[in-house]
């Protein structure tokens, strides 16, 4: 589930603030009213600074949002499906439930975010240039946007993935060899030296200027970048086996089956297990019993399975031809922890969020540097 605060939507896209994110709204306030502008304005008083401190973080922040939308519709008019836009501690993340079905696609995606930055960073410096005289509060303010803009273009242009740069640099050598898994390997490397260069840079500067504030960002940002390079490859791997996983592989066959006359508290018990299959006098399954989805479970444990149960009828149907990745898709964006497969010549059965889980937790998918 994504953590986080709904703030809204636009071009049906939801927008979350991770509460992380919070902090470096915080943190960002405060180094903008007490060091960058007190030391451009002498006679501004503390609560200008503060208002300018704190309208131009948030004028930062709905940069990030630009940048990340710019990904967001370049992609979703490319075929790709975004889901939300998340703000966090260290910018931006835009949720797409699909990879770049061409390299073309993945270029222009990757390419719109650093570009619309870029295009900020411009806007802000022509009205620096046109306030710098009339509005000293304005143009300081719009300077800083511009700066702060083209940094967070030139910063995610660094050829490493998952940055932009990155999937640039990705798209690149799919285009050449064909070959997506070689590409994405090939850039997550080069995001992770990156990432290690950033914590070697950061250290340098802790002991040769003991700038800590400056050391320790830089070497947090190293550490998110090849961290982050190392967890994206390990999901694209994941996502690429699961292709290949049919519905019999993650088909659930333990799932305990109980009479609707019984107690669900004391089967709960005696069988605690994710899901449970209600069935009749003939040993027919008339219906599901998820426990995860059922709220105030300790008031519930004195009820009969019988008031509990989801009818079959209602369970979302698979066919034999849906791949796990497809399945692990449908119940993340539905919100569902189980479905039904049906078809001819096939076992029906229901494959649970417990048992996808399950199957992915044995897969031998190993991270960057033993794949």
């Amino acid at each position: 589930m994504e953590q986080g605060i709904n703030i809204g939507k636009l071009f049906g896209i939801q927008f979350r603030l991770h509460y992380g994110w919070f902090i470096i709204f915080g943190l960002v306030s405060v180094f903008l009213a007490t060091q960058v502008f007190p030391d451009t304005l002498d006679n501004a008083d503390d609560l200008k600074l503060w208002i300018m401190g704190i309208t131009t973080s948030l004028l930062f922040f709905a940069s990030v949002i630009v940048h990340e939308l710019a990904h967001s519709l370049i992609g979703r008019a490319n075929g790709m499906k975004v889901k939300s836009i998340t703000l966090f501690i260290f910018g931006g993340a835009a949720n797409m439930s699909e990879e770049a079905e061409t390299a073309g696609s993945e270029f222009k995606m990757a390419l719109a975010g650093p570009a619309s930055s870029l295009g900020l960073a411009g806007i802000f410096y022509v009205l620096y240039i046109n306030l710098n005289g009339q509005s000293p509060e304005l143009a300081v303010m719009d300077y800083w946007l511009a700066q702060i803009n083209l940094i967070l273009a030139v910063f995610n242009l660094i050829p490493g993935f998952p940055l932009d740069g990155g999937r640039i640099l990705r798209a690149a050598f799919w285009q050449q060899t064909k070959d997506l898994s070689k590409s994405t390997r090939i850039s997550t490397v080069a995001g992770q030296i990156f990432g290690f260069l950033f914590i070697a840079a950061g250290i340098f500067i802790v002991i040769r200027t003991q700038d800590w504030l400056s050391g320790v960002w830089l070497g947090l940002l190293g550490w998110y970048l090849s961290d982050t390079a190392r967890t994206s490859f390990r999901q694209y791997t994941l996502q690429q086996v699961l292709k290949r996983v049919t519905p019999m592989e993650v088909i659930d066959f333990n799932i305990p089956k109980a009479k609707s006359t019984q107690i669900f508290g004391d089967y709960l018990t005696q069988t605690p297990n994710g899901a449970y299959i209600l069935v009749d006098d003939g040993n027919d399954p008339v219906g599901i019993i998820n426990r995860h989805s059922l709220k105030n479970k300790d008031i519930l444990k004195s009820k009969p399975m019988a008031e509990l149960y989801t009818p079959i009828s209602e369970i979302p149907i698979i066919t034999s031809d849906t791949n796990a990745l497809d399945i692990a898709r449908r119940m993340n964006e539905d919100k569902i922890e189980i479905v039904r497969l049906e078809g001819k010549n096939i076992q029906s059965g229901f494959i649970t969020l417990d048992s996808l889980i399950a199957y992915m937790n044995k897969l031998p998918v190993k991270g960057i540097t033993e794949a």
